[in-house]
């Protein structure tokens, strides 16, 4: 039997024209690449009004998404309030690196907490890129902001990258630190990095740790067989697969059937 498969990492291409087209393009690769739900993270500086996109996704019943919120800008937690109780999202999205903001600054972790106090999940990213790394990317950081907000589930995007150890070895102490593989795992395919992240896996007894591509970064087309070819050379089957590649995701977010 074929693989199950969450993608818990994707978003809208901007380059598709209406975030309706860029949904449908989506839900295309979905079909043909054996994705059978899809987690869409908005960002704000996607082309579309944060109502369009909610629309667009609210189409398609295979997609949920996270909204995307500036944590330094007037009373945030509103915005956040309307994105999930009138608007459909399901959970929180945040980029520092893209929106130039540090993890650290009270205004973030209030945003956090008060997810948590909705259970509502939060995604940041967590991809340590040039520009990240000279703004001063630390695992650290990321574990002080988990322990600050112990209520809200949090997904690192990306694993941390080449510090996935660090990370892992964090969240062994800290319980409301998830991940998720995406963009490292192929990113860093030729490279010990990604056997690095298999390490982690399975230190964490495949626990808190989500399938994700990036997509549009690759086409799920590419980037779904490449992972799951990688996934069995690196000997990942059975349970610890079935974990991976959708269990993990669907209890986080409820999906209970797909």
């Amino acid at each position: 039997m074929s693989d199950r498969l969450i993608d818990a990492h994707v978003h809208l291409n901007p380059n598709c024209g209406s975030a309706l087209q860029a949904a449908a393009d989506l839900d295309r690769g979905m079909s043909a690449s054996g994705v059978d739900r899809a987690l869409v993270l908005h960002l704000l500086q996607q082309p579309w009004p944060v109502e369009e996109l909610a629309e667009a996704i609210a189409a398609f019943p295979r997609m949920g998404a996270f909204v995307n919120v500036d944590p330094l800008a007037a009373d945030p937690g509103k915005a956040l309030r309307r994105g999930i109780e009138e608007l459909g999202f399901i959970g929180l999205k945040l980029h520092p690196r893209l929106q130039q903001f540090s993890i650290e600054e009270a205004p973030v972790r209030t945003l956090i907490a008060q997810a948590g106090e909705m259970s509502v999940p939060v995604m940041i990213d967590a991809f340590p890129d040039g520009d990240w790394l000279m703004m001063g990317f630390s695992p650290l950081a990321f574990a002080r902001l988990a322990k600050a907000c112990p209520q809200t589930k949090i997904i690192f995007g990306h694993f941390g990258g080449q510090h996935c150890i660090d990370m892992m070895m964090l969240a062994k102490r800290v319980p409301n630190m998830w991940f998720d593989i995406s963009y490292s795992f192929l990113y860093f395919r030729t490279s010990s990095v990604s056997a690095d992240l298999v390490y982690c896996c399975r230190s964490m007894r495949f626990q808190r740790i989500l399938f994700g591509t990036d997509y549009p970064d690759r086409s799920l087309e590419v980037a779904v067989p490449d992972s799951l070819q990688m996934l069995t050379q690196m000997g990942v089957v059975g349970d610890d697969r079935s974990r991976l590649l959708w269990r993990n995701a669907a209890e986080l977010l409820g999906w209970t059937e797909f």
